[in-house]
């Protein structure tokens, strides 16, 4: 099922504050795109990180939340937990600082992993490849669930680490600072963490743009 909801997003692309062209959203500052004024940074920030964290809980609750390997099972509710939590509060921010806690979706979180896989893991043998063969082959039963989403989310979070150092450097907000300042460092951990895995359960080495993390 998965695999038949990520194909027909193909083709979306999403680019976060502070790498490429602002992505445009509809949103309760239409106001001010009217005016030809852009959102701020920090409203931008909330809106896209809040989706990408909800793909990631998505992810989990649907690749691993069942796992053989227990430690993928408790990497899955940590995950939640944590990524639920800053949600909740950065649409808390977002309500007291922009005047409304909704988040606008362009494209969906389905739309915004399959733009991370199809354009942000370089080609070869990298995402394209996965999707395109092992997928369509099964990729989804069993301990190749595992295998996917490992190779899956540690761009996912090599992608959230990037977006939060922007923000170290642009962010108006110290809260945006400090929550971004979070995402690297429990990011950063997990990425060690799925490398690992990966590398003891399937002797694969992570996927290339993750290398070095």
């Amino acid at each position: 099922m998965l695999g038949l909801v990520l194909g027909t997003s193909a083709g979306v692309v999403l680019a976060w504050p502070g790498h490429g062209a602002p992505h445009r959203r509809a949103s309760v500052s239409s106001a001010r795109n009217a005016a030809g004024q852009a959102d701020p940074y920090d409203e931008q920030f909330i809106d896209r990180m809040v989706v990408h964290h909800e793909m990631a809980i998505m992810s989990a609750r649907m690749m691993i939340g069942g796992s053989s390997h227990a430690e993928l099972r408790d990497l899955a509710r940590r995950i939640e937990n944590v990524q639920q939590q800053q949600i909740d509060q950065m649409r808390a921010w977002r309500r007291q600082w922009y005047g409304s806690a909704d988040v606008p979706g362009a494209g969906g979180p389905m739309g915004e992993m399959m733009a991370m896989l199809m354009g942000g893991c370089g080609t070869g043998n990298g995402m394209r490849e996965i999707m395109g063969s092992q997928m369509m082959g099964g990729m989804m039963g069993g301990g190749n669930a595992d295998e996917l989403f490992l190779r899956m989310m540690i761009p996912h979070h090599q992608a959230a680490i990037a977006m939060s150092r922007a923000a170290l450097q642009n962010a108006d907000h110290a809260e945006i600072k400090a929550l971004a300042q979070q995402i690297i460092d429990g990011q950063s951990a997990e990425i060690v963490e799925m490398q690992g895995y990966l590398q003891a359960w399937f002797g694969e080495a992570p996927p290339a743009c993750a290398a070095g993390s």
